[in-house]
């Protein structure tokens, strides 16, 4: 009498290649759930630094809209960014302060004409800025992306991302009646006078370097 042949090897052998392919399987989950995990923290790191410059612009924005309102009167403290006409000055030729008295002429000489009073240079941004950033709580601001005080960019660009965090102020002057563009829109810069009311809009520059809205005020 024959014996069959049982095919249990055959099985047991298929059970184990079964087992380690639920063991992969399970490994490559974990593996997943760890890379989404990390993922994620890194994207709310990334959205809590784009909050906190975001909260630096506001601070930006707040000062210089109150200041904007105070700047114009006659004891405003911080001279740098005083509004208001410049004071007229001695030309630098001029020794003294108090006018030269004037010689007499000699006979048939026509008398000299005293020199007058040179206009001084308007107050200008860059030096504002300065003063700001040494006498006023903004310069205890922190950049969160890369830990020292926020720069302030022309514009953010997304092809530079090393300008996340930093902060740009554009200015708006009004065109002539009949213009075809209403405004101009340019950045803030170091030269730019401030003896006249400013209309100027504040972003802060994202995580990618792309342009975030803060505020529009009057400075």
């Amino acid at each position: 009498m024959e014996t069959q042949s049982v095919p249990e090897a055959a099985g047991v052998k298929d059970g184990g290649a079964s087992a380690s392919g639920e063991y992969g399987f399970f490994a490559l989950m974990v593996l997943v759930l760890i890379t989404v995990t990390w993922v994620g923290v890194l994207s709310y790191e990334e959205g809590m630094h784009t909050e906190k410059t975001k909260r630096n612009g506001e601070a930006w924005a707040a000062w210089l809209t109150d200041n904007g309102a105070k700047r114009f009167e006659a004891d405003y403290a911080l001279a740098a960014c005083a509004g208001g006409p410049a004071a007229a000055v001695a030309p630098e030729a001029t020794a003294s302060t108090e006018p030269a008295e004037q010689a007499p002429a000699a006979e048939g000489e026509t008398p000299a004409k005293a020199v007058p009073a040179a206009a001084a240079a308007p107050k200008a941004w860059g030096a504002c800025l300065e003063a700001i950033l040494k006498s006023t709580e903004l310069k205890d601001l922190v950049n969160p992306f890369t830990g020292k005080p926020p720069e302030f960019v022309e514009k953010c660009d997304p092809s530079d991302h090393s300008l996340h965090g930093d902060i740009t102020i554009e200015k708006s002057v009004a065109n002539p009646v009949g213009s075809a563009v209403p405004a101009t829109i340019s950045p803030l810069v170091a030269a730019d006078a401030i003896d006249t009311k400013l209309q100027l809009k504040l972003s802060i520059c994202d995580k990618g370097a792309y342009p975030v809205k803060v505020s529009e005020f009057e400075f």
